[in-house]
Parts: structure tokens; sequence; C-alpha cells
């Protein structure tokens, strides 16, 4: 038993840093960074390097059955057994399923598979918040620009973002077109310290409204650069405005000839690994940009909910029969009647789109714990209990079949025109920035020692009595 070094791709973020994972054994020792220019150069976060702890501890090893309010322990065919009588007597109209920030490709392809096919249920979402999502065309929800392109912006302007947490590598990017270029940096809200000088507005929406009918100085900011850069942030995303401020600005773009074929200014900061995949699979069900099946799991709509390492979902569980499926003893599994074992992504193969929209493939370091499975397997075995047919017959057949539908999917999506979204209401509110918790943004964070310890020192770190 001896050390091994794998190459992979790390998942703390949407960056999709290039890295190495070092085992032994089991056990994930340690992560480093590998060169890639276009991505993370030589770099990676302070998290990707020392989170990995967080791959040994609270794992799920076995599946569990909730009786009584405790969980016990079961083997796979009889949790298999209860889910199918479950499934077979709901109605799929009453069956949902949503899905994770860990999740490759393959097993959202099989999961939406599942729900499509063995289901009958289009009841499948990977957002987890109210996120406005335009699908129509896929720069929707890029990072056009492309991370090595923000250093040849020669303005840049953040919108409901915060790049120090929410991407980063990506913010150090920011910071060295800053230094290489001394480009000019506009916040609208004031977000504190980000490496680099900023100016920043009062977070009012009405700005947008100013920059948009050309009566602000950002407008002629914008029409005078040559490679501008708008980088929208989640927060922008889920607030109220959100409509309002994306296809505003995206119009404001277009109308100023903008966006060519060689530069799209409009950037989306996705800070989840399985943001982008998830929405190029078509995992999401939307009216006018919002979330349908969020909203009615919300109003207590659905009988069965199966999460799918899904760990960050808000909701007032009523009489739900939830099925969560994934690696950690976190928040989806303390709400679920059945937990079913899953992988961490050093644990299995998986494809994972970057925020630029670029395809990259994470190796198997390691293996799952005793009888955790990696993902696609369980759902596949789960549509085996159900109907004796597997959806795919191999890893091979799965990956081969994913692939084809997202180049499908891709090369139809180049040859579409945008159309243009009329009808936008302004709101007169303050952008609010969702403060990311940094240091436990998802579960291998939560359960990583390390994390927790710098968690605790900067929540600590005024307590000393000498800053000023």
């Amino acid at each position: 038993m001896g050390t091994k070094k794998t190459e992979s791709i790390d998942v703390m973020d949407a960056i999709g840093s290039n890295i190495r994972v070092d085992t032994y054994g089991w056990e994930v020792k340690r992560i480093l960074p590998r060169i890639n220019e276009d991505i993370n150069e030589e770099w990676i976060s302070d998290k990707t390097r020392y989170a990995c702890d967080g791959l040994l501890n609270q794992r799920l090893d076995t599946p569990y059955i909730k009786y009584n309010g405790k969980f016990e322990k079961a083997s796979w065919s009889e949790v298999f057994n209860i889910i199918k009588s479950k499934f077979k007597n709901a109605d799929k109209d009453k069956i949902c399923g949503m899905t994770g920030d860990l999740v490759n490709m393959e097993t959202l392809y099989i999961f939406k598979e599942f729900f499509n096919k063995t289901l009958g249920s289009q009841n499948v979402e990977s957002r987890s918040d109210h996120i406005y999502l335009n699908a129509e065309k896929r720069e929707n929800y890029l990072f056009n620009s492309k991370i090595n392109g923000i250093e040849e912006s020669d303005f840049i302007f953040l919108v409901g973002t915060n790049p120090r947490y929410e991407a980063t590598i990506l913010n150090a990017r920011i910071r060295k077109s800053y230094l290489q270029n001394k480009t000019k940096i506009i916040s609208l809200n004031d977000i504190g310290d980000l490496t680099y000088p900023y100016e920043s507005l009062d977070g009012n929406i009405g700005n947008i409204k100013k920059i948009i009918e050309d009566n602000h100085e950002i407008s002629k900011l914008i029409k005078d650069a040559k490679k501008p850069l708008i980088i929208f942030g989640q927060s922008a995303l889920k607030s109220k405005s959100a409509k309002y401020i994306f296809e505003s600005i995206k119009s404001f773009l277009d109308k100023n000839n903008k966006t060519s074929n060689e530069w799209n200014p409009l950037n989306i900061i996705s800070e989840d690994a399985a943001t982008v995949g998830g929405f190029d699979l078509g995992l999401y069900k939307t009216e006018d940009g919002s979330n349908e099946v969020l909203k009615d799991l919300e109003d207590n709509k659905f009988e069965i909910v199966y999460l799918l390492g899904l760990d960050n979902l808000k909701f007032k569980k009523n009489n739900e029969f939830i099925i969560y499926q994934g690696s950690h003893g976190d928040k989806g599994a303390e709400i679920a009647d059945i937990i079913l074992p899953g992988a961490a992504y050093t644990e299995q193969n998986g494809y994972f789109t970057n925020l630029e929209g670029k395809l990259q493939k994470a190796y198997k370091a390691s293996y799952p714990p005793e009888d955790a499975k990696e993902d696609w397997i369980i759902i596949n075995e789960l549509a085996e209990a159900m109907n004796h047919r597997k959806l795919f017959n191999d890893k091979g057949e799965l990956d081969s079949s994913m692939l084809n539908q997202l180049n499908l999917y891709i090369e139809k999506n180049n040859s579409l025109v945008s159309s243009e979204v009329k009808n936008l209401t302004f709101v007169d509110e303050s952008l609010k920035i969702n403060s990311e918790d940094y240091y436990y943004s998802n579960v291998i964070a939560r359960a990583s020692k390390t994390m927790f310890d710098c968690k605790s020192a900067k929540a600590n770190l005024k307590s000393t009595g000498t800053e000023g």
C-alpha cells in the first residue's frame, strides 16, 4: 500500500483548477496544483489545498433507514425495495429530484434519465436557490470572456459579486490585470478588501437603470472600453431585480456593439462545480427564469423528494418522504428518511464543466468507504430494481451517451440567435451581497477540521484588542 498520485480537477468552486491528489491507501493526504495557464496557472486556493481532510470525516458508508426518528443500518436491497414501493405508489407529478454542488456530469445525466424514463417525471432541478436563469443561450450562464481573458480587459464592472470568496483564483486574475494594466474596476457594492483598489457605488439598482439609459459615468466607460468585462455574481441573480439587471445590461452591450465573436463581455460567476454542467444537461424547470421545482417544493406539493448530493436546501419539511444520496452526513442526510451512501469527487471518475464552459475530467484517486458506491452505479442499480433493466450497461456507455447529448446541445446552441427579452420591470431596491461562508461552502469543507480552525480564527480575529 504505497502513495499514489492522480491528476484531477478541483470542485471547491466553479473554476475547475487543475490539481494532483496524493493518496495513501484510501486516505487523501495532500492536494497540490497542476499548471494550467488558461485556468489556474500554477495556483490553487487555500480551501482547495487544505479542505481535503474533510474527505475523511463524517462519511456515509452504509445505507440507512429512519425508523421512529432514528437511523438504522440497512442493506442495499432493503433500501431499494422501500424506494421502489414508494415510487410505484406515488403520482409522477408528486415526485421531484434536486441535485447538489459537487455532482459530476455523468451522475447528473443518469439522474435526469432515471426521472424522465424510469419515473416519467420532468421535475428535476439543479438550482437550490431562486436564481434567475435564461437558458435560451449558453452564453447566458457562462464566464464568456474566459479566465485568462481578464488580463486583456480595460474596464471591469462587478455586479452583485465578491469574487475574492466566490472564485478566489479568478479574483487573483483581476488583481493581476490591475497590476499589469492599471485596469479600472468598479463594483455596484462596497464589498470590502478585494486585494486591489476599486471604486464602489451605493448598491442601488437605480444605478443600473441610469447606466442602460446612458445617464451614468459607467455608460461611457463601457462604451469607450475596447474589452469591457461585466461580471455578475449569484447575489445579483438571486435578487428581485435579477431579470432586469441581467437582461437590461445584456441589451445595452448588444446595442453598443460590445459583443462579438472575438469578445463577449457578459460574465457569470457560478459558485458551484456542478452548476454549468447541470444547465448544459438541462437539469432545470423554469418559467420566465424562475425555479419552478423549488417553488412547488416550498409549497409542499411533492410527496417524494430525491436529493442527490444536495446539502444547502432551505425548505420546511412537511410529510415528504426524502431520499438522500451523498458522501457525507450533512444537512441533506439529517432530514432524510432513507440515506444512500455515495462517493466523494476523489473516489470516482467524473466530468465537470467549469464556469467558462470548459469540459474537464476528474480522475479517481481513491475509493468509496465500506458499502458506499459510486453515484452513477447507485442510480443505475435503482433503475434495475424498479424495471429489471439498467439504464446503461457500463460506465463507457453512460459517458458516451452523456458526451453525445452535450455535443449536440452545444452545436445546436452555437447556431441559435439570441432573442431580446422585453417587458423588463424596474424595481427600486438595494442589492445585498449574500456573504459567502468561504470556509464552510460545501460538505467537504464543513467536515474539514482545518476549515473549522480557519473559520474560528477569522471569527476571533478582532479579539486581541490591538485592532485599533
